[in-house]
């Protein structure tokens, strides 16, 4: 069988046959999720100093076979290798500037699941078929996830954590926090607002990688309810912005300039804002929750670890406390925790390394059909990526979730190296 395909703004056509789809392992992924079924807090092996969570175990048992797979013949590295590269290098070089060899060791840990989770992700992921074996796991634990968050709600405790920690006598679990007289449910996350985070890109996931509208639903209404279960503001308020970007696609689906469009309506409304207001990030992040006390304290954070990070800006202060009554206590920003530690450089490569992976493709014609799945699931790890530098304005990511910040940007950047080499 032959296909006619056309070569776009090239002007070419040439017959080609369409890809035949690859039957790929699901061991990986699993591996690599493995991090999500048993709580990092709680479940922990201890080899010599280090310490190490399920997650790090995964990629530890994957890494070197994914290098190799990455630097085989037919691949291709791409800008955000080199910046994940980066990131990891300069988490090293800031803290060890910072504090000697004592702080090595959590930094190890810190670049190790977010490189370690980028390279997995970019040396199995590759291609629509390999991203399908993926997201096949990645439905049953989600589910799995949600299913223990229920438990949690219905009990009034956070009983999946008590359970595992009194299974492998690992670290005491949180205690319970209430909101609208429900508890807040962790799952086998470390905190309430980290599972409504994964719940809010799972559901961006899913709902642009499913096919059949039934399926589409399923999971996609699964990743909503799990949401609420957090009953977390800033990720319900992500979640929301994901539906109205899944409805924003539907309706406009025949305007190859949706998404063009809707980055200037957004870069103008920030400029607005920016104009507008007298503390423009305070208004942004003030309005990322539902209650305005909430909202006023992360203002307080936003200003207090500014004045911090002015005063190091180049290497942070690796792990040492900051003699801060509020730093010291909670600091509700992945972009303020890591400046911290690490200085702006680390913050500005990790923001490059995001906007490198979700990079558009001008593609070249080369008589090879592109693979039907592939612009969606473009989309559906672009939203991925970019929920989760968003909502990372008002949420610190760390263990799990923050090795699955490292998945998405190597998924995506797959993709894009899929796109513009296919052969």
């Amino acid at each position: 069988m032959s296909v006619t395909v056309t070569g776009g703004e090239f002007g070419l056509t040439r017959t080609a046959s369409p890809r035949v789809p690859e039957r790929c392992s699901t061991l990986p992924a699993w591996l690599l999720l493995i991090g999500l079924v048993l709580p990092a807090a709680q479940v922990q092996l201890y080899l010599a100093d280090a310490k190490l969570t399920i997650g790090r175990i995964g990629i530890l048992l994957l890494i070197v076979p994914a290098v190799a797979r990455l630097v085989r013949a037919g691949r291709h590295m791409l800008a955000s290798d080199y910046l994940a590269f980066g990131v990891a290098t300069w988490m090293f070089a800031a803290a060890y500037y910072t504090s000697g060899p004592s702080a090595l060791s959590s930094t190890g840990a810190e670049s190790l699941e977010f490189l370690g989770g980028y390279l997995v992700a970019r040396g199995f992921f590759f291609g629509p078929a390999a991203i399908y074996s993926f997201i096949q796991p990645f439905r049953i634990v989600t589910a799995y996830v949600v299913l223990l968050a229920l438990f949690d709600n219905l009990s009034g405790r956070l009983i999946v954590q008590e359970a595992f920690s009194a299974a492998f006598g690992g670290q005491a679990p949180l205690s319970p926090d209430f909101r609208l007289y429900w508890v807040r449910a962790a799952s086998t996350f470390d905190h309430p607002i980290l599972l409504g985070t994964y719940c809010t890109v799972a559901c961006g996931i899913f709902l642009f990688s499913e096919q059949r509208p039934l399926s589409k639903l399923l999971w996609a209404g699964l990743c909503v309810f799990g949401c609420l279960l957090s009953l977390s503001s800033a990720p319900l308020l992500s979640c929301l912005i994901v539906l109205m970007l899944y409805l924003y696609n539907a309706a406009l689906k025949e305007y190859s300039g949706r998404w063009s469009a809707l980055q200037i309506c957004l870069a103008t409304i920030v400029v607005v804002i920016m104009a507008v207001a007298n503390h423009p990030l305070g208004w942004i992040i003030s309005h990322l929750t539902f209650d305005p006390v909430s909202g006023y304290f992360r203002m307080l954070i936003w200003d207090a670890a500014t004045q911090k990070i002015m005063e190091s800006p180049l290497t942070g202060y690796a792990f040492d406390r900051l003699n801060h009554d509020i730093l010291d206590t909670t600091i509700d920003s992945v972009w303020l925790v890591f400046a911290l530690r690490f200085g702006l450089p680390m913050i500005f490569l990790l923001a490059l390394t995001n906007m490198a992976s979700v990079l558009p493709v001008k593609r070249r014609f080369n008589g090879v059909m592109e693979d039907p799945s592939a612009p969606t699931l473009r989309i559906a790890f672009t939203i991925a990526v970019v929920m989760l530098m968003f909502t990372g304005l008002t949420v610190h990511y760390w263990n799990y979730l923050w090795i699955f910040w490292g998945v998405c940007i190597g998924i995506r950047a797959s993709l894009r190296e899929f796109s513009m080499y296919q052969a």
